[in-house]
């Protein structure tokens, strides 16, 4: 892994408030809350089994698995709806998403830990689209030497790409937070190996 400075990571993130106007966010947003079939997820780490502290669900192409942390869950396929979001986005972007990991984060005590995004079956130099609806919550993202450590607070609507470098060199988590807040669902759209 060859070392790369804090301004190419910072070309690899990139962030848009309003992706989504707050018609099509809420409509989304209720959508996934009652529609897709949420459940706890488990996650295998040093030896043992945990509950996570969120909820998930994988929507895919028919042939598409992926595994990540320990984990992995069946995915069902896209909905009408997430169909027509992941079309937009292979427009918007030029990239040929096949599967979307939805984590529902309850309150502000969901969460999801440091980890990287460089599982075996996702397609390498691939672009990770995240789209965010519900409750404001801080995504922070830093280089494994810590020379890089940003912050973004991810709205309602909004759309946060990492792409290239920042998928190899860095970690991210979302933090967990004391206000108290309501739901937030994140569309984590990938390419994953069929």
């Amino acid at each position: 892994m060859r070392c790369t400075n804090a301004r190419e990571l910072r070309e690899g993130l990139h962030y848009e408030a309003a992706f989504l106007n707050e018609e099509i966010a809420n409509e989304l947003f209720a959508h996934c809350l009652d529609g897709l079939p949420w459940s706890e997820e488990l996650v295998k780490m040093f030896g043992q089994t945990f509950i996570a502290p969120r909820l998930s669900c994988a929507l895919a192409d028919e042939g598409c698995t992926y595994r990540y942390r320990g984990s992995q869950t069946e995915p069902i396929r896209f909905t009408s709806q997430l169909d027509e979001l992941r079309l937009r986005l292979c427009d918007h972007l030029e990239v040929a998403f096949n599967y979307v990991l939805a984590t529902q984060y309850r309150d502000g005590n969901d969460y999801v830990g440091w980890h990287a995004d460089d599982e075996r079956d996702l397609v390498r130099g691939q672009v990770i689209a995240i789209v965010s609806l519900g409750e404001v919550r801080e995504f922070r993202i830093k280089s494994r030497d810590r020379t890089f450590d940003e912050r973004v607070r991810t709205h309602h609507g909004s759309l946060l790409l990492m792409k290239g470098d920042i998928l190899l060199n860095t970690k991210h988590t979302l933090v967990r937070t004391r206000r108290a807040i309501g739901p937030r669902v994140v569309l984590s759209f990938r390419e994953v190996h069929q």
